[in-house]
């Protein structure tokens, strides 16, 4: 009875350690990676979004200034705001201090206001122009931007990474020392381990479902938002993938939980069988 305990309370531990290494894995690949962000980026239409933010803030500017939105043509694309989120990226995912230049913007913003006034500018026309192309360069800084703690939030990460790469090596150490202390302790009936790893494969399994079904229900995913559109949809889309990959995963675990269960049950009625068929000897 009590190595039976002691095997269970082994079992908890190993599926503990298991839930662990998943969460820990689900977390690595997505928003702890550089890659995983910038492909949402793409496959949301981020940039688009981004562009055409940029675009409508530009020309509320131009209403207050009096000036022709022609001005506005081309003075940003939608390659050098990728570029720039990039930058961005790179500053808080690789610690590098690289800035958005905005000096390409601020020479044809100027551009396209001297050839739309003929070139006829007072020195009082020439502060406020330089005054009006200083507050666009600063208001596309913002939309790309949106934080001045790239280096705080890079910090953090790297101190989250440092954890989590701790916590995936202690995981694994884990997941090894359980499974053979439970290979030992079924090491005269080693079929018995199945229903301890499929004890262990439930009951991650069913966190796993739950914690998906009590977040869906209490947070409605997509209505959160978060700054502008294009965050709000990538960031909506990374979470609904992480609920996604956590239900996934933990159906997975619960039907192999099952199915091992199954089969230690399986294989314990036929040695049964075997066994009393072995105890019975024929009349002769």
């Amino acid at each position: 009875m009590a190595k039976k305990i002691i095997q269970y309370i082994v079992a908890t531990i190993l599926a503990l350690a298991i839930l662990g290494l998943i969460i820990i894995n689900i977390l690595s690949s997505s928003i702890l990676s550089k890659e995983y962000i910038l492909g949402k980026l793409q496959n949301q239409n981020y940039y688009e979004k981004i562009y055409q933010e940029t675009e409508s803030n530009f020309e509320n500017y131009i209403h207050q200034s009096g000036l022709d939105e022609d001005v506005l043509k081309d003075i940003v694309t939608k390659e050098k705001i990728e570029k720039d989120t990039r930058i961005i990226l790179n500053n808080i995912y690789n610690g590098m201090d690289e800035k958005i230049d905005t000096k390409e913007i601020k020479e044809k913003l100027t551009e396209n206001i001297n050839n739309s006034l003929n070139g006829k500018i007072s020195s009082s026309e020439q502060k406020a122009i330089n005054t009006f192309v200083d507050t666009i360069c600063k208001e596309y800084e913002t939309t790309i931007s949106h934080t001045n703690y790239e280096k705080k939030i890079n910090e953090a990460l790297n101190k989250i990474n440092k954890y989590i790469d701790l916590a995936k090596k202690a995981m694994m150490v884990i997941i090894g020392v359980t499974g053979v202390i439970l290979v030992l302790l079924s090491i005269k009936r080693i079929y018995r381990i199945t229903s301890k790893i499929g004890v262990a494969f439930v009951i991650d399994g069913l966190i796993l479902i739950l914690s998906e079904k009590y977040v869906s229900s209490n947070i409605k995913v997509d209505t959160i938002m978060l700054l502008n559109n294009g965050i709000s949809d990538v960031l909506q889309s990374i979470l609904n993938e992480i609920l996604g990959n956590i239900l996934k995963t933990g159906s997975i675990l619960l039907a192999l939980g099952i199915v091992l269960i199954i089969v230690y049950a399986l294989i314990k009625s036929i040695r049964k069988i075997k066994r009393e068929k072995d105890q019975y000897t024929p009349e002769n």
